[in-house]
This record gives structure tokens, C-alpha cells and sequence, in this order.
């Protein structure tokens, strides 16, 4: 008899430590959920979709001599291009942006996707008046004058070069049915001249619309 009463005691005492352990599991404290911020909210939904690839391998030309260097994808709304290690990008808003050379911002290129109605020949006129305000000596020079070929059907190539070597550029080209309108800006401060200027060429070559 006292046998089975023990029996009934211990059956009955499962069920409450079971509920007792239960209890302790469901106080753990839980690991709140991650928050997203609205900023980040908002980058993914600016984001652009794509499918070209993240990198490749970009040719460049210095004094003859060709490589291949890696180069990354960046995308505004409004283009996409590769660029170089050692440059930066900055967005100035979806049709404008700049490259400059991360030792030495005074080395860089512009970008502008233009409107379909921009007027190129005001535009032009426009950049022989900066290239002269930047230089003090600027050239309306046809587009072959541009030592990479890929540029030779420019709709205008304006040079700008002043007493201490420094040199700017100005271009309209079309690419893929959209125009862009170029500049690159090259100073006598550092000797990298020779490797950045054909390295600004060979990123805007890779410039193309979304």
C-alpha cells in the first residue's frame, strides 16, 4: 500500500516540475529583433537593380606600356562605371558625380548624364570660357587630338593648359544612345600625372546609361 501511494505522489510530481522547467525556459530573456534604421530604409530602396558584374579587370595604357588593373562597379541612377583602386567616387546627385585620385584630389574627372535637350554648343562655349578662367589658355581642339581612341567621335574636345602644366579637358560623347558631358582636371602639383590621366580616361571608358 505505501508502495503504491508513492507511486500515485511521484506521477503527480512530473507534471509540476515539468511545468516548473517549462516557466524558466519561457523567462529567458529573448534577443530583440534587429531594428532598420529609416536611412538604411531608404538606401535599399534607392539602391538600383543590376546585374553586371561586381568587378573586372580594366585595361590601362601608361606611356605605351599596357595592364590590366581591378576595377569596381559603381552605380548612380543615372550611369554606371568601374572604377580603378586608389580612386574615389563622389555623387554630386543622380546625373553628376566625380573621380578623384585619393592621394591627391586636385587629379580627377567629372561625370554628367545630360539632358536630351542640352544645348552643346552653348555647352561648349561655356567650357572654353572655364577651361580659359582655369588656365588662361584654352583650345577648341577637334576630338582625334585626344590620344585614346575610343574618344575620337567626341561632339567637342576643349583643352585648357596653363603656364605651370596644369591641365583641364572638356568632352561631350555619346554612349549607347545617351550623352555625357566629361571634364578632367589634371595639375603639375605631384609627378603621378603620367599614371593618373590615362587612368581617368580608361574609367570614363567604361561609363555606360542604366
Amino acid at each position: 500500500m505505501k508502495v503504491l501511494k508513492f507511486g500515485i505522489l511521484f506521477t503527480l510530481a512530473l507534471p509540476l516540475t515539468a511545468c516548473s522547467s517549462g516557466e524558466k525556459e519561457e523567462a529567458k530573456p529573448e534577443k530583440p529583433p534587429t531594428e532598420v534604421t529609416e536611412d538604411e530604409n531608404k538606401e535599399q530602396e534607392n539602391k538600383p537593380e543590376s546585374n553586371l558584374p561586381p568587378t573586372m579587370e580594366k585595361e590601362v595604357e601608361i606611356e605605351g606600356m599596357k595592364e590590366k588593373r581591378p576595377a569596381t562597379l559603381q552605380e548612380s541612377e543615372g550611369y554606371h562605371f568601374y572604377m580603378l583602386d586608389l580612386y574615389e567616387f563622389e555623387k554630386e546627385d543622380e546625373t553628376k558625380g566625380k573621380i578623384a585620385f585619393a592621394n591627391k584630389p586636385e587629379f580627377y574627372a567629372t561625370i554628367e548624364k545630360l539632358d536630351p535637350s542640352a544645348d552643346i554648343e552653348a555647352l561648349k562655349e561655356a567650357s572654353i570660357k572655364q577651361a580659359e578662367e582655369q588656365t588662361g589658355n584654352a583650345s577648341d581642339l577637334p576630338a582625334t587630338d585626344i590620344y585614346f581612341p575610343y574618344f575620337h567621335d567626341a561632339e567637342f574636345f576643349v583643352k585648357g593648359l596653363s603656364d605651370d602644366y596644369d591641365v583641364v579637358m572638356y568632352l561631350v560623347k555619346e554612349v549607347e544612345g545617351e550623352r555625357f558631358y566629361f571634364s578632367l582636371h589634371i595639375s603639375s602639383s605631384g609627378g603621378e600625372m603620367e599614371g593618373v590621366e590615362p587612368s581617368l580616361w580608361a574609367m570614363l571608358e567604361t561609363v555606360k546609361p542604366n
